[in-house]
Parts: C-alpha cells; structure tokens; sequence
C-alpha cells in the first residue's frame, strides 16, 4: 500500500482547531496547541479527543488504512468503544474500532499497547468521496494513512458553511456508537453544513478560554449550549453564572458581531431540575438566567443572537433514552438533532438563507 505524506493531512483533515505534531505523528485537536499549558488536565485530555474530526479525501482506492496512537477513555460502570465512521458518497459504509489502542483508566493510568491499526476493505470500485470520523471516546496521533499502491486521490475540502458547537459531554457525546452520531454532526448533516465540535465533556465552564477559541474560528453560526458542568459542586452561583455567560458571548462579539449566535440551555435531568448542588444553580433558574442573558443582548441591539430551552431537544417524555439521567444514549443524541434542525436550521432562516 501507499503511505500518503504525513503533511498532506493538513489537506485532508476537517473539525479540528489545531494540529499537534510530533515526530512521525500528527493529532488533531480542539484547542490551540500553543496554550495547551493554559488548560487544565482534564479539559486538556477531552479537549484532546477527536469528536467530529473526520478526514476527507476522494480516491479509486479500494481499501484504505489509518495507523495510529490511540488512547480512549474508561467510564465508570459504562463500556465505551472507539469506532472509527466510514462514509462512502455520503453513505455510512462501516463502523468499527481499531485493533489495538490503549485505555486510559480513571487514576490516568493506560491498559494496553497504544498502537491501533483499523482497515477498510472491499470499498466501491471506481472514483468516490471518503470521509472517515475518528472516535470521540480517544485521542488519536495518526501516524499514517494508506490507500491501494498506485490509487489515485485529493483532498476533499469542506466548503459547506460552518457551524460551531460549544458545550459539555452532552455535546461531546462520548456515549453515542460513533462521532458522526453526535447530536451537532446529525443536525449539520441534515442542513448539509460543516461543523465543528468544541463539545468538552465535563469542561464547559463558561470560561474566557473557550470563548476566545470560539472567537478565533470561521464560523457561520455558533451554538452555546452552556449550563450543566457548573451545575456540579455549585461552581457558579446566580451572579456568577450570568456574568460568565455574558462574558464568553461579549468575548465572542469581539470578532463575530453579527455572527448568527444560539445559547442552548441545559436538556432535562432529573434530580437536577429544581435542585441545586452545594448552593449552586438549578436547571430551573439556569434557563430563566441564560434566557436573561439574551434578551438583555436583545435589547442592546444585538439582532442575531436568540435563546433555545434545551427542553425543546430533549425533555421528560425522553427520559428513557437517558440511561443515567444525565447522558442521551445514541437514540437520545439522534432525537436531539433532529429536533434542533428542525427548529433552527431547516428553512435556513437562522442563518440568513437556505442552507
């Protein structure tokens, strides 16, 4: 098989926000790698995975093979896989995980050989589209990628608009089968948008860190779904909490102004709803705050920014698709996105014409 230069990856990766090179190796991540030292472990480590990186290339080759470093991650009392979504002409054409690859335990320990190969064979004959999702469970430091000796292929750039995805694990989706079954990959797909998934599970904290990432991206619209992971220990209270999410929007005002901007706020949990944690926020009053938090913006001026209760994707009636009332199961994830591109992008009115 032919190894296509590692530099050539630059052309064909999409969804990520900056690429970490060592030697023989290149991962994709979603923060900036100059101030990786600025992050703390934990949202430096999920920041890390892969959620909705995919490369894209078209190609006659019949099969195609991608080596690399893999760690994925050990929830407790839930099983995760690291599949790897092949789509062929739009199509998902297989789902599967890598042989090999390492698993990070919750001490940060590893449990295996890091080294993960995963093969696609048997691919269509003649010229198509490739587009592979890697796992959202795992960091993944490719280390090469291989076609059919003498297959032809080029990139396949993403010039769909953009759509910017901010939040926690319930944007990250660890616990959906695959990447691309992530609720923001299923509502850009269905308005045939690109997307980018700055999800990070457990770390949204309406931090100045996130907000100057997202401010910094090409985007065409951005969604804020903010609220759980500050619910926990109470790590924001009332006055806090709003300041915060005025600050990230203000922070993300510096160079979208008119950007097309959408805060979410939290999905049902129970136990969560009317209770709060250590003095902290509950859901209830989270979503009258952020709802504030917009129609103040509103009132300045601001024409393009525009609040959706997180209940409007996903709400008691589902509960049965949150196995620990707190996390969608795929169903869930899919439901989700379905619902916001229902309610925000089918008719394309959100962002000023049809998508």
């Amino acid at each position: 098989m032919q190894a296509l230069d590692l530099n050539a990856l630059d052309e064909i990766l999409e969804g990520h926000a900056d690429l970490r090179r060592r030697p023989g190796a290149v991962q994709p991540v979603r923060f900036p790698v100059a101030e990786m030292s600025f992050l703390d472990p934990a949202t430096r480590w999920v920041a890390s995975c892969a959620a909705g990186v995919r490369l894209r290339l078209t190609t006659d080759s019949r099969s195609l093979k991608l080596s690399a470093t893999q760690r994925a991650a050990i929830a407790p009392e839930v099983e995760r896989t690291a599949n790897y979504d092949l789509y062929v002409d739009g199509k998902l054409f297989s789902r599967a995980p890598a042989h090999g690859g390492a698993r990070l335990t919750m001490e940060g320990g590893l449990i295996g050989d890091e080294q993960a190969t995963v093969t696609f064979a048997d691919l269509p004959a003649g010229e198509k589209t490739l587009e592979l999702w890697l796992p959202q469970t795992a960091t993944v430091s490719i280390t090469s990628v291989e076609l059919d000796d003498g297959a032809r292929w080029a990139a396949w750039p993403d010039t769909r608009r953009r759509l910017i995805f901010h939040g926690s694990s319930i944007s990250h989706c660890m616990e959906a089968d695959g990447s691309s079954a992530a609720w923001p990959a299923v509502a850009a797909g269905l308005a045939d948008l690109a997307h980018l998934n700055l999800g990070w599970g457990g770390s949204c904290l309406l931090s100045g860190q996130a907000a100057r990432l997202i401010r910094d991206q090409k985007a065409d619209g951005i969604v804020l779904k903010l609220g759980i992971n500050v619910w926990f220990e109470g790590m924001l209270k009332e006055r806090t909490f709003a300041d915060a999410a005025q600050a990230m929007v203000s922070i993300i005002r510096d160079k979208h102004p008119t950007t097309p901007l959408m805060i979410v706020s939290p999905i049902y949990s129970p136990g969560r709803e009317d209770e709060s944690s250590e003095g902290g926020v509950p859901l209830t009053r989270m979503r009258e705050l952020l709802e504030a938090v917009v129609q103040s913006r509103v009132r300045t001026g601001d024409a393009k920014i525009s609040y959706l209760s997180g209940l409007a994707l996903f709400d008691a009636p589902d509960v049965a698709d949150l196995p620990d009332n707190l996390h969608p199961n795929t169903a869930g994830y899919r439901r989700m996105g379905e619902r916001f591109f229902e309610t925000v992008l089918k008719d394309g009115a959100w962002l000023g014409g049809q998508a």
